[in-house]
């Protein structure tokens, strides 16, 4: 549905946990006042749940804001940002992989072996 949608658009995360049951006007109050980004922009803005389960993506077509929400039937997003400075523009490749149901932000722990077994 979404493979040849978005084109030019820039991506956004809401850096931590969303509460899910604001709606469009709130989510890009939130947009301006603590991303400190334009709504009004050609982007796309993502917010996650706290349990990971649900995601809003709010998006401005000139007429009006498109609030989409995705919903996990099982499983959870396994990483989303907790600061500003992981909250970077994503890529269009992450955010198709997401709505093709893969998990393109999870990251694998960093391992320091102590010897060579």
């Amino acid at each position: 549905m979404f493979e040849n949608s978005f084109e030019g658009y820039t991506m956004y995360l809401r850096p931590k946990s969303t509460d899910m049951r604001k709606g469009g006007s709130s989510l890009a109050i939130l947009i301006e006042s603590e991303m400190q980004l334009d709504p009004f922009s050609k982007s796309l803005f993502f917010f996650c749940s706290k349990n990971r389960k649900i995601l809003k993506v709010l998006v401005w077509d000139r007429q009006g804001f498109w609030e989409m929400t995705k919903r996990l039937e099982s499983g959870t997003y396994r990483w989303w940002p907790e600061s500003r400075e992981q909250a970077m523009e994503v890529k269009r490749s992450a955010v198709m992989a997401m709505f093709r149901g893969e998990d393109p932000w999870r990251r694998l722990p960093e391992l320091r072996p102590k010897r060579v077994s």
